[in-house]
């Protein structure tokens, strides 16, 4: 008879096999074979964005405005065709850094979907056990349990604030007030110091215009009152 951890391991072979976009990673195989348990995907030569964005020596970043804009914008259709590509729709749950992969033209490959559940055309669902990362989970979700695609948007709009930043989104070792990103970030638009929350690793800062207008699209995605 096969058990839950069987039964899910299928589900997700079969969520993701069945899935095919540019910016979404692609499922070569997978072995099911006693206790292993394995998935095997395309090679992506520039491994993750985590490990692009956040260097513990401060060196000049190599991945410049335009590149990480590159990167949000394949992750943005990645995840728009996973809520509206597909019937029923995937909501990934874990959108992060770790889990956008890079290949060897610096495009987006949107990975990991062992956290995904699909969902029918407008509908959301009550999840007993929040699924996903600290920091990058949607407040409303971690506090009623409904899941639906803002859960993504909202876990993207905290991916471009890292982007801008440089910043992980929570992180202990600062200052109080600065521990949360989207917080810190919120308060420094409010002070309009906007032109402080720019990562300093980047190679060269863009306008000031294009920067405000990153801001703000990160801002609507993690806010709950935004229009969809």
């Amino acid at each position: 008879m096969m058990g839950q951890a069987e039964k899910d391991f299928k589900v997700e072979v079969a969520t993701i096999g069945r899935v095919r976009h540019k910016n979404l990673v692609s499922l070569l195989g997978y072995c099911s074979e006693g206790a292993c348990r394995m998935l095997v995907y395309e090679y992506m030569e520039n491994s993750n964005l985590d490990k692009w964005l956040h260097h513990e020596d401060g060196e000049i970043s190599q991945l410049n405005w335009d590149t990480r804009m590159h990167i949000l914008l394949g992750t943005a259709k990645g995840l728009a065709y996973l809520h509206e590509g597909l019937e029923p729709k995937i909501v990934h749950r874990d959108v992060k850094s770790s889990n956008i992969l890079l290949d060897g033209q610096w495009n987006a490959r949107v990975s990991d979907f062992g956290l995904a559940k699909l969902l029918c055309s407008e509908a959301s669902y009550v999840t007993t056990r929040v699924m996903g990362t600290f920091g990058y989970v949607a407040p409303e979700y971690a506090r009623t349990g409904m899941l639906n695609e803002r859960s993504d948007v909202y876990s993207f709009g905290v991916l471009v604030m890292e982007m801008i930043t440089g910043r992980t989104p929570v992180d202990y070792t600062r200052p109080t007030a600065e521990v949360n990103l989207v917080e810190w970030l919120k308060r420094m638009v409010a002070e309009r110091r906007v032109e402080e929350v720019l990562d300093p690793t980047l190679p060269e800062a863009p306008p000031s215009k294009v920067l405000k207008r990153a801001v703000l699209a990160a801002l609507r995605c993690v806010d709950p009152d935004a229009a969809q």
